[in-house]
Parts: structure tokens; sequence; C-alpha cells
């Protein structure tokens, strides 16, 4: 076993004048990049960055976020990913419940951030900070630089997923499942020093992990777009223009890029949620198709399929080297080939557990009775059956936790956050396909005693705590909640949601209006559209939202994807291009 930091200073000694990131129009080097690696290192150190500490990176995707994932790993650190697009109170929790010790962002990425966090700020695109980078070597580090020697059990990451609870919870995850990890995707995926692997995922999902392993422990190129969404047309042409040969993708991504225009994909690996056999037809013939999957805390990736064909039954494949995987029964026995039941995973690349939270850690990662004393195994809350061939079929959740776009979401975290608001007496949230063909986010609220919330309202206090991926898309009031025969709710029985009816629909007035109607009536063709019409309630999704921002620029009307969820109507998103004018 080896740590992060040393699986990209053998490649960094293999490939120096090779590309490693290709970003904002700017070629670094391997030796480009571990020079400026080495140099933020030795500032991290000496602002008390080292082993079982946390740096945080407060950055969007770009050459700073991967230069300082590989500096606090060089400083014997583990990187803290902090969306600066979440809400202000969930950047905050994070912040004050994983403690780093310091905050990486840049001096734009900065105003994003709330004012007042408990940790103190370094901007990388700083006067001060570039004059001390320029007074520290960019040499590799020692063990007598570090505070001390670097080891595979250390922290490398800590991300935080959705929580039950109500409140995030930090998977704290050490290096040792990294380099099984890395030799895995590269092997599978093929990829070469002259590759072009895209930086896709948010760095606050754990797929980033998989981008920069495969390409930087292989001496390939890392190529890292612009933030924001990437789909449809923009995802298409990021692809094409920069001749990416390998992406890892959600399927929902997958979908919204024609692979024809394409010539350069060699590898597509889809991860993050249940392949559909429609991806399968469209992406074999094309590209080498692979399907991944795994939970955070078993350091990314747990099992994956060979390459895949037309008409193959869809499976999530084998476990990686390294990795035991057990399908067991309620009692923990393991179930007969053909037979559904949980899927546990083991082996040496299972996270330490949840940062500062023993209780919910005992209760997920449990003794393994398969192996040797002391070892356990995660509890994935997966449902799996084996097929005689020693593949696995994943047959969806056991609980109440979902999968959307790639994101997991635990709905009682979504159902909490709704619950605080004062005119809700009870809330329960699902996934649903009632509007549009993709799944949306649904929330059943219960109002509380005299009182009515609207949608907006609802929207407004969700959003104000929960990333966009989280915010329900449409909402049901209910005089009660149905319940199964055991006194649960019955998700099964919750109607589907219906939308508020309006006895007439005004029509738009200003110019603004009417390009909006026309492209709302491009996207929901056969709906009835005025300028109260509500994107989400039609059935719109954020991928969705990618080709409505894109039409809206064709038409001179400028939108970012929050400016879609804060303002869904026509007449609000008017009034947002007015005010931009």
């Amino acid at each position: 076993m080896t740590t992060l930091a040393e699986l990209w200073e053998r490649t960094a000694r293999k490939f120096p004048s090779n590309a490693a990131i290709l970003s904002a129009g700017e070629s670094l080097t391997y030796e480009d990049v571990n020079d400026r690696a080495n140099r933020l290192a030795r500032v991290l150190v000496e602002r008390g960055a080292g082993p079982e500490r946390l740096v945080g990176l407060a950055l969007p995707r770009s050459a700073h976020m991967v230069i300082g994932v590989l500096a606090a790993a060089k400083a014997g650190a583990a990187f803290l990913p902090v969306d600066t697009t979440y809400p202000a109170e969930r950047v905050s929790y994070i912040v004050e419940d994983a403690a780093p010790v310091l905050l990486c962002t840049t001096q734009d990425a900065g105003t994003a951030l709330p004012g007042r966090l408990p940790a103190p700020r370094l901007a990388l695109d700083g006067p001060q900070h570039l004059a001390a980078l320029e007074a520290v070597p960019g040499t590799d580090l020692a063990d007598d630089d570090r505070a001390g020697p670097l080891s595979p059990a250390h922290l490398a990451y800590v991300i935080y997923t959705s929580g039950s609870t109500g409140r995030p919870k930090g998977v704290a995850v050490t290096h040792t499942g990294l380099a099984g990890l890395a030799a895995a995707k590269v092997s599978a995926m093929r990829v070469e020093p002259d590759s072009r692997v895209l930086q896709f995922a948010s760095p606050s999902f754990d797929a980033f992990l998989t981008e920069l392993l495969a390409a930087l422990t292989s001496g390939a190129a890392l190529v890292v777009p612009p933030a924001g969404t990437l789909a449809a047309e923009t995802l298409e042409a990021v692809l094409r223009e920069h001749r990416i040969s390998h992406a890892v993708l959600p399927p929902t991504a997958a979908m919204t890029v024609v692979p024809e225009r394409l010539p350069d994909l060699r590898t597509l690996v889809v991860a993050g949620e249940a392949c559909p056999p429609a991806l399968v037809e469209r992406w074999a013939p094309h590209v080498l198709l692979l399907n991944a999957y795994g939970p955070t805390e078993g350091t990314v990736c747990a099992t994956m399929t060979g390459p895949l064909s037309p008409g193959d039954e869809v499976t999530i494949g084998r476990p990686l080297p390294g990795v035991s995987v057990h399908i067991l029964d309620d009692e923990l026995q393991p179930v007969p080939t053909g037979e559904i039941g949980e899927l546990f995973i083991g082996g040496p690349a299972l996270a330490r557990g949840y940062l500062g939270r023993p209780a919910t850690t005992a209760e997920r990662f449990v003794a393994n009775p398969f192996s040797a004393a002391g070892e356990r195994m995660f509890r994935t809350g997966d449902l799996a059956s084996w097929r005689s061939d020693g593949r696995i079929l994943f047959h969806g959740r056991s609980d109440d936790q979902v999968k959307l776009r790639g994101f997991r979401i635990e709905l009682g975290e979504v159902e909490a956050v709704l619950g605080r608001h004062p005119k809700v007496a009870q809330a329960v949230a699902t996934l649903r396909t009632d509007h549009g063909s993709s799944p949306q986010l649904a929330a059943y609220v219960v109002p509380a005693d005299g009182t009515a919330p609207t949608p907006a309202e609802l929207r407004e206090h969700m959003m104000r705590s929960l990333p966009d991926y989280m915010v329900p898309a449409v909402y049901a009031l209910l005089g009660a909640l149905p319940l199964s025969p055991n006194g649960k709710v019955d998700r099964a029985a919750l109607p589907a949601p219906s939308l508020t009816p309006r006895p007439a629909l005004r029509q738009p007035d200003t110019p603004a209006e009417k390009a909006l109607c026309e492209i709302f009536s491009e996207l929901f063709e056969g709906a009835e559209i005025g300028v109260e019409s509500n994107f989400f309630e039609l059935g719109g999704t954020s991928i969705l939202a990618i080709s409505f921002i894109q039409r809206a620029q064709e038409a001179g009307l400028e939108f970012s994807p929050r400016d879609v969820i804060e303002n869904p109507t026509i007449e609000a998103l008017a009034a947002v291009a007015a005010a931009k004018e």
C-alpha cells in the first residue's frame, strides 16, 4: 500500500514532460504541477497542515483544486472539498463539523463563502500567498519537512454525504484503497500516457478521485473545464473540443450527448446511479463501455463490469481486486445465487468511518464474520443478487436513500429540513417520474393547522439549507399522509403530485416573457404555457435546465442554474433578465 502523494510522485518522475493538467487554455506538465504542489504543500505545513489534519479546499473545478489535493497529500494532510455553490448554512455546518486547519480558496470563489467561518482562509491567487510560494523550494517534501512521515493509514480525504438525521455526515477515507483503485481503473479503462481524461465530477463527489487517479497515475492528461454544470450541448462541446478520450459520467449526463459526434472518446465509465439498458444500446457500439458501482464508504468503487455489449443484461460487474462482496439476508447469512439480499463490502479500501460519529460508524461498519478477526464490512443498504457467472445484479435500495443524477440523497435529510418550516406539520420526500421523463424529487406536506404553504415558500426554505440537487422540484399538500398497516408512511400510496389548476394563464407582455414562453413551449411540448408557468412543475430537471439556459442565451437572455431554481416561473425569470440588462 502507498499514499496519494507517493502515487503521484512516482508518475511525475516517470513522465515529467507529459501534459498533466489542461485547463483554462493552460497546459501544465507533470513537472510543472509537481513544482506547484510542492510549494503549496510547504506553505500548508507552515500553516499547520499535517497527518490527521484537514485542509479545506473551497474551490470550483479548476487546476487550483487538483493542485490543492496533491499539495494536501504531500503535506501529509487530508483534503476536505467545500462546494462554494452550496447554501451558506450547509457550508458553515461542514466547516464547523470538520474543523480544517485552514480553508484554501481564491479571491473570486471566496466571495461566495459565508462571512464567518471557523477556519483561517488562504487565497491561492492572493499576492501575499504568491510571494510566499516564490520563497520556498519546489522540490518533493521529505519526512523532515512535514509534521511526520506519510502512512497509508492516515486520512486522505473527508467527503460529506447526505445524512438521514437532517445533517450531512463526513466519510473519513484513508489512503489504503487508493493504489488498488488507481490500478483497477487504469487497467479496465485502458488509460495510456497519451490519453485525455475529463474532470467532470464535482470535487464534493468522490468520482472526482477516479478521474484524478486514472489520469495522474498513468501519465495521461486531466482536462479540467471551467466550473459549471456539464450536460447536453455543453458537455458534448467539451468532449469534442478537448478531444477527450476517457470519461466517467452518471448515466443521466451520458444520455444527453450523442456518441456519434465524439470520435475521440474511447472509454466511457458510467457510475453513480443505475445504468439503463437503453444507455448500453446507445453507447456500447461506439466506445469501451463500463458500469461501475461503489459507495463513498468503500473508496469510490467496489465493483465494475468488463466491456458491455448491446443486449447484455446490465450488472454492476464483479468486485475489484482486494474488495470482498457479500450478499446477505436479515440474519447476515449468504443468500443463494439468484436471491436478493443486502450488499456488504469488505477489504482494505473501507473508509475509517464517519467523522466524529462513532455510533453511526458502529451501526454501518460491522464485524465481518467471513474474514479474520477484527476486520469489518460496510452495510451499503443496497439490494443485490449473484448471477451464476459471479456477476452482481443491482436491485435498488433497502432504505430511504435514493440516487438522483449521480448524487446520493437521504430522503430523511430532505424531510428533516422540510419539517423545520413553521407551516409544515409532517413531510415526506420521494423520487417520482410523474412529470417529465426524468426522475424528480417530490415533497408531500401536511400543513400545520390553519396554514397553506405555497410551493414557492417551501422551495425558498429548502434552498437556504440544501444544495440544488436535494431541493424538491414539485410540492403537494395533503390532509394526511397515507399509512401502512404497521403505522409507517406508505410511500407506494402517495398520489401523483397534482399541479394547482389555474383558471386562465396570463399571456406574455414583454419581449423577454414572449421569448421565454416560446422556449418553454419547445421544452414542454403539449403543455399550456403562460407567464405563471413553473419550470419544475412542468417537469423540468437540472439537466433540462442546461438546455433551457442555452436556448435563452440564443435569445439574448442570460441565466445561471441558480437563477432557474430561485425563479422558476417565466414571470420571475423575465424579471431576472431585466435586472441584468
